[in-house]
């Protein structure tokens, strides 16, 4: 048997883009324990996020990885809400998506600020700038210097612009995937692009994580705690406290 259908619900909720990278985690993890370095996944789309960039990130991954097949296998994984992060307990961090691009002199930043649930996840406002300031040495004025995002700051809700004609922001996804294959620096949140950096098995030489000291431990980066790249907590206000 080489391939297994997953049907929806068996990790849980539908598969976001963080989830598809543990879901390729999933596979690795089978391979091992059935011999099998074969095998591949026959996910039910309807197991998907339907959220275009999701769609899109999932057919990204089976045109560019062997985990993943439109092909239906005869059997189907008899598992049935088990979650992803929690399983990396099992069996330890093993997914390697391979990056075929060639590095580039290119800083990408991805803030994190709209996230609707679990939302310490959110950047402080300061992170973004305070990033972007680190990198405004003259040793950086040949990089390319790219923010990206799902949508340009709207200057009617007073959103913060940061492209001063050095940076530039970039708001189409598959073209924020390549940046991601391309840089030698990321910067990012605890969301789908920074798993998916993370996985590459040839990531950015540099790699920076920012994330509340509250974060969930089962959703670090792949490899974060083995020493591939490096995290920097931040405070939120949790408790309305005050200081005298």
């Amino acid at each position: 048997m080489s391939v297994i259908n997953i049907k929806p619900g068996t990790f849980g909720g539908k598969l976001r883009m963080g989830d598809l990278v543990a879901t390729c985690n999933a596979v690795e993890y089978i391979r091992k324990k059935w011999y099998n370095f074969d095998i591949q996944f026959n996910v039910d789309i309807n197991g998907v996020s339907g959220e275009t960039h999701c769609i899109q990130f999932y057919n990204w991954l089976l045109e560019n990885t062997n985990y993943f097949t439109t092909k239906p296998g005869t059997e189907t994984l008899p598992w049935s809400k088990v979650n992803l992060w929690d399983l990396r307990d099992m069996c330890g961090d093993l997914v390697k998506i391979p990056n075929t691009k060639p590095m580039q002199k290119k800083i990408v930043i991805f803030p994190l600020n709209d996230a609707n649930y679990n939302q310490y996840r959110n950047w402080p406002s300061y992170i973004l700038p305070q990033s972007i300031g680190n990198y405004q040495g003259s040793e950086y004025d040949d990089y390319e210097k790219i923010i990206c995002v799902k949508d340009l700051p709207n200057k009617d809700k007073f959103e913060p612009n940061y492209a001063d004609g050095i940076w530039k922001y970039s708001t189409d996804f598959m073209e924020n995937i390549h940046h991601i294959q391309t840089a030698e620096i990321f910067i990012g949140g605890d969301t789908g692009t920074t798993h998916f950096a993370f996985a590459l098995d040839r990531s950015p030489k540099t790699m920076l994580y920012y994330n509340s000291s509250r974060a969930l431990v089962h959703t670090l980066p792949f490899y974060l705690m083995e020493g591939k790249g490096k995290m920097t907590s931040y405070w939120l206000d949790f408790e309305d406290s005050t200081w005298q």
